[in-house]
């Protein structure tokens, strides 16, 4: 299991926390629970807030190359041009269009090296606003179904996954239309 996914330089983004494809890739890869524990890791670069999670077609690498070409065609190729481009209107952001009509917002990254920090814009197509638990909760869910052979939406084994996984509290019930149950969802049927 990957820590993140390999992107070139200068971009630098988080795949367990913003795309969906990834994420199930890397979860077909879980043999046994000692995997899940190793799992912990990459959930904490999660993070505690809400994200966009962008389940399109375009693989990080895709997606990383069309920002790179783009940004070489407005005769972008240093930090400082970079960071000058971002602030041109006053904030410290640019949207760009992939071709998927699905919006990436371009942010100074913190790293010397990786200093193009993208992720799925607010509301973009082919995105799905979602909390951080609900993110990581799906996430343990599937790890421990692949292990059990569990098929089916399983709230004994969501809780069994929070409680081990996140150390969060039961759920009562979820709806399947709607967060968790939604986000659930789209990882069954997406394919990978």
């Amino acid at each position: 299991m990957r820590e993140n996914c390999k992107i070139p330089l200068p971009i630098k983004f988080n795949c367990w926390k913003h795309h969906a494809l990834f994420i199930k890739k890397e979860l077909k890869s879980i043999k046994s629970e000692a995997q899940i524990n190793q799992l912990q890791s990459k959930l904490l670069k999660i993070g505690e807030s809400q994200m966009d999670l962008y389940y399109g077609l375009y693989s990080p690498i895709e997606i990383a190359n069309y920002i790179i070409k783009h940004l070489a065609s407005i005769s972008i190729k240093s930090n400082k041009e970079y960071k000058n481009w971002l602030c041109k209107d006053g904030s410290e952001y640019q949207k760009i269009t992939l071709k998927d009509k699905s919006i990436w917002t371009l942010r100074p990254g913190d790293e010397e090296k990786r200093f193009v920090h993208i992720h799925p814009g607010r509301y973009s197509p082919d995105t799905v606003r979602v909390k951080a638990l609900t993110l990581k909760t799906a996430i343990c869910f599937f790890a421990f179904a692949k292990i059990k052979s569990v098929t089916e939406f399983d709230i004994d084994l969501i809780n069994e996954a929070r409680k081990i996984c996140l150390n969060a509290s039961p759920l009562k019930s979820v709806n399947r239309e709607a967060g968790l149950g939604k986000l659930i969802t789209l990882f069954k049927y997406m394919n990978a």
